[in-house]
């Protein structure tokens, strides 16, 4: 009885004893004293600010908040990177049983900065050659490198040691990176969840605000992807949500019996694709491309679409087994609303300006397949289907002195649905809708490469020929604003109470 008392005794003062400060020595200390099976726990509310990575040392270890809760008071682990080469805040690779559970890691990008190379790691760097990893009600943001969470495969090019029975559930993820590029012309866009385990589930998670691809499988032969939630950003563009694109070697680019149903997407302010299958849905292929096909048998069912996403289910560059049932499309909303088909190879724009949500590259796509009703077919070889991108503004306004095309041809301006203005070498003002004149503006006159458009400080807008004027608006000393506008009268100048004094069409008012 002495000894039973004893051991609870013990019992109760380790599970008190939670980490409530400190920094990444802290608890990688705790993790190699520990050993196999080690239990290390944060304190609830904890923030541990790490100046270096958290790396498990042994299988079975796990790392968690005491409790378990599962909201905001998880402990967190935040970057605070003083070796700039740091991108992954917690790291276990080919180590069995690992757990990881009721924990916040962020990464903390904007006041550590981004890393674009290509050895950036993602936040959370698990798997490997191992197998019964659990990742579950953790949250992963603001990653330095590419990705929020990756689970690699490991393995040799058999795929026959790679990662296996991971499981992945109940996780909230993002925000993970930022649309667009830097001024370095580096992307700045990452991963949700990359995964490339096999035998393993994905399940319950909410991936919210990644910009490159929500939940990525890299093959994962025989993975199951159920019931997720995949929201892109409000204010940062998404590729796609949810990808069966990568030809990852290990695998041989086979996808064997991945399925992916029940989940969640929703366009907020862009998703380029949905659920995007094949080879040819990241990339432009044609019909003489050699770009290998990905292989099934996969499954697609009972997925629900809605807002803003541009190809809800895009196939291309796919083999050995397809079947798309029961997936719902009608909530997504006209494309041309949110995005705009500027970057689109032309068999995919025309699949786009048709609201083809549901689209299938038949000349690629060989083996066995079985697609729900509504699927368009396609044999002018679309591909390349995360082209495309937030939609451009209706118009765009200049202050007087502030408009000056200096260098013809040039287009000034472009707007929402395929509008370009241009001032070219024969001082053509030609407002072009999607690639047809729409009309031209102005008198003409044989450059030579000396012609201008100025919107001048007076108000007045100007052409001329090697510094003579030989066009204007006559609205000098009254204008204020220039405004191009996609839709007639194409040019408006107004005075300074707003009203308009000249347009496109009319002239001066």
């Amino acid at each position: 009885m002495t000894k039973l008392f004893g051991l609870l005794g013990f019992a109760s003062l380790a599970a008190a004893a939670c980490i409530s400060s400190g920094d990444e020595t802290t608890i990688n200390n705790a993790l190699k004293s520990g050993g196999a099976g080690a239990v290390v726990q944060l304190c609830p509310g904890a923030v541990i600010t790490v100046h270096n990575t958290v790396a498990f040392t042994a299988a079975n270890q796990e790392l968690s908040t005491q409790g378990y809760p599962t909201g905001s008071t998880r402990a967190i682990i935040r970057l605070q990177a003083t070796d700039q080469s740091i991108s992954a805040v917690i790291r276990g690779g080919s180590l069995s049983g690992i757990k990881l559970r009721n924990i916040q890691i962020d990464g903390d990008r904007s006041g550590n900065g981004q890393i674009t190379a290509q050895a950036s790691s993602a936040n959370i760097e698990l798997g490997g050659i191992q197998s019964g990893l659990l990742v579950d009600h953790v949250a992963s943001m603001n990653p330095r490198g590419w990705s929020c969470m990756h689970i690699g495969e490991g393995g040799a090019a058999s795929g026959a040691s790679a990662c296996s029975n991971a499981t992945i559930t109940n996780n909230d993820i993002g925000p993970c990176g930022l649309e667009g590029h830097d001024a370095a012309g580096h992307g700045r866009w990452a991963d949700g969840i990359s995964f490339a385990c096999t035998n393993s589930l994905v399940q319950s998670n909410t991936v919210t605000g990644s910009t490159d691809g929500g939940i990525v499988l890299f093959s994962a032969p025989g993975t199951k992807v159920l019931s997720n939630k995949v929201i892109s950003s409000t204010t940062n563009a998404g590729f796609g949500a949810i990808n069966l694109v990568d030809n990852l070697a290990v695998y041989n680019g086979s996808f064997a019996n991945v399925e992916v149903s029940s989940n969640t997407i929703q366009g907020q302010r862009l998703f380029g694709a949905g659920i995007a299958i094949g080879s040819c849905v990241w990339t432009t292929c044609s019909a003489s491309t050699t770009t290998p096909k990905l292989s099934g048998p996969v499954t697609i069912a009972n997925n629900v679409f809605s807002g803003s996403i541009a190809f809800p289910i895009p196939i291309s560059g796919w083999t050995g087994g397809i079947t798309v049932t029961g997936n719902t499309v009608t909530g997504v909303g006209s494309n041309s609303a949110f995005s705009e088909a500027g970057n689109c190879p032309a068999a995919t724009k025309t699949a786009f300006n048709a609201n083809q949500h549901l689209v299938w590259n038949s000349p690629s796509v060989t083996g066995p397949t079985s697609l729900q009703s509504g699927f368009v077919q396609h044999t002018d070889y679309p591909s390349f289907f995360i082209c495309p991108t937030p939609p451009l503004p209706s118009t765009q306004v200049w202050t007087n002195g502030t408009l000056n095309v200096n260098t013809v041809p040039t287009t000034f301006s472009t707007l929402h649905n395929g509008f370009n203005f241009v001032f070219d070498d024969s001082a053509h003002l030609i407002v072009y809708d999607n690639g047809v004149v729409a009309t031209t503006i102005g008198s003409t006159t044989t450059c030579n490469g000396q012609c201008t458009l100025d919107f001048q400080g007076d108000g007045n807008l100007v052409k001329r020929l090697g510094g003579s004027a030989f066009w204007a608006s006559g609205t000098a000393n009254k204008g204020s604003t220039l405004t191009s506008l996609n839709t007639s009268p194409w040019l408006e100048i107004k005075d300074k109470t707003g009203a308009v004094i000249w347009d496109g069409v009319n002239g001066a008012h």
